[in-house]
């Protein structure tokens, strides 16, 4: 995907009926005081509280390849920037050639796995005055994985009307081959508070309803069995689609949880066709806490009426090491094996040790020496990069959970992951390392656990 970044990744059933109404945008804005529009491929954008935005989408072309600036939205905190970049031969663009795995850094941002991170192909922005404004690094804005989607936090004096996009190498172009040091003014103009941009939004409010979680936690769980709360926030009727904008949330939840993401949605419309729904947002549970917003849209254009959004699956995301304030210490989510000075492959070790998350019981059965050929290689298609020699878990728990771990090697060098169910029962969680098995008493540390639901949660909505 030639415009990402990406950061090295119940049991019961539901049958909700919600007693929904929409209240026409404007309507609702003016009580809460937002006004929102919907750009595609942008989102939601507020017009209410002085935005300002790209006057015209502006364009340069040098040597075949074209950079345009499509999106600009300067809020009184940030500026919310899209660009895009076209005419790149495939052997110069680094998303498409091998060469990007063998040797990245011959590509604009590229590091070696494990290296630091590279801001070359970071666009900067600079205001007359000469200032010039950094990308936000801090995470507070999640389209900020997205490398042509830049976010810039700072205030934009009100008579500043004309930046400057600065860019010293396009992100993944092969250093050399592809034009270098891009410099493009653009203006700016003011939205009058109250106008909407973009599509109008139909804002919905619902009562809050709830459901229990898949398979009640231990009875030694310190906390009551955990409820999940699903509202609609927004619908979005466009001539091509429909986009719809929902959280979801959990009373009574155990205080190690990160993130509750729906992972496969679609629609049912007034004539009973069904249409897939596509999310919007990158899968990083850290991005998304309990009770963010998401964003998915339709695969197709669904008939006017009535629409019932089915969610047919959703992962929960416990992270105790991770919370504030932490809900256990690394001595309690590590474990450790004695490997030996000389592993070999195919070597096992009998572990059995059994943790407890979030009330959620789960034992680690075992481990074993393994190399790259024995894990799911369609999820690297740029082969090991030297990451060949690594160790193979097997957890058991209750197959009703959809339970998945992931854990981290203690050593040098340990990075490729892969995870794998066997249906019911169990999981394989593998990892590799570089430069041979890691030996003697070799250390583990889990840092995540999740929980998945597969039966359908419905929500009706009746414009």
């Amino acid at each position: 995907m030639k415009t990402k970044i990406f950061k090295p990744a119940w049991a019961v059933a539901f049958a909700l009926v919600l007693m929904a109404f929409a209240i026409n945008a404007p309507t609702l804005a003016a009580a809460v005081g937002k006004i929102f529009g919907y750009v595609p491929e942008v989102g939601l954008v507020e017009s209410t509280n002085g935005l300002r935005m790209l006057a015209e989408p502006v364009s340069t072309t040098r040597d075949g390849v074209t950079l345009t600036i499509s999106h600009v939205f300067v809020y009184p905190d940030r500026v919310e920037l899209q660009y895009a970049v076209s005419g790149i031969a495939p052997e110069n663009d680094g998303w498409q050639s091998e060469e990007s795995a063998s040797n990245p850094t011959v590509f604009c941002g590229g590091v070696n796995p494990g290296g630091t991170y590279n801001k070359a192909g970071d666009a900067r922005l600079r205001l007359p005055d000469g200032t010039t404004l950094e990308r936000d690094y801090t995470g507070k804005y999640p389209q900020n994985v997205f490398v042509m989607q830049p976010v810039y936090e700072a205030a934009i004096p009100a008579d500043v009307n004309t930046l400057a996009f600065v860019l010293d190498c396009v992100p993944q172009a092969r250093l050399g081959a592809v034009p270098e040091n891009w410099e493009i003014s653009f203006d700016l103009i003011s939205i009058p508070a109250g106008t909407v941009v973009g599509e109008p939004v139909i804002e919905v409010t619902q009562p809050a309803v709830t459901e229990e979680a898949p398979a009640s936690p231990s009875p030694e769980a310190a906390f009551p069995v955990p409820q999940v709360t699903v509202a609609l926030e927004r619908i979005i009727p466009t001539d091509a689609n429909t986009v719809i904008y929902f959280h979801l949330n959990m009373e009574n939840a155990d205080p190690s949880l990160i993130s509750i993401m729906p992972r496969s949605v679609y629609i049912v419309d007034s004539q009973g066709q069904q249409f897939r729904m596509i999310g919007s947002f990158v899968w990083q549970p850290f991005e998304h806490k309990v009770g963010t917003s998401f964003e998915f849209v339709s695969e197709g254009k669904p008939a006017p009426g009535p629409l019932t959004v089915v969610v047919d699956e959703v992962i929960a995301y416990y992270m105790p090491l991770y919370t504030e304030p932490p809900q256990a210490t690394a001595e309690e989510m590590t474990f450790t094996f004695d490997a030996g000075e000389d592993p070999q492959y195919g070597q096992l070790w009998a572990l059995n040790k059994a943790f407890t998350i979030a009330g959620y019981d789960f034992d680690i059965i075992s481990v074993q020496a393994v190399t790259f050929s024995d894990i799911e290689t369609p999820n690297y298609i740029d082969g090991s990069q030297g990451y060949d020699y690594g160790y193979q878990f097997i957890v058991e728990a209750d197959p009703s959970l959809g339970l998945s771990i992931e854990m981290d090697i203690r050593a040098d060098q340990c990075w490729i992951t892969d995870v794998k169910k066997i249906e019911p029962s169990p999981l394989l969680y593998t990892q590799l390392c570089k430069g041979g098995y890691p030996t003697g008493q070799v250390s583990i540390t889990i840092r995540e656990m999740s929980i998945t639901l597969e039966d359908d949660l419905k929500v009706e909505w009746k414009p």
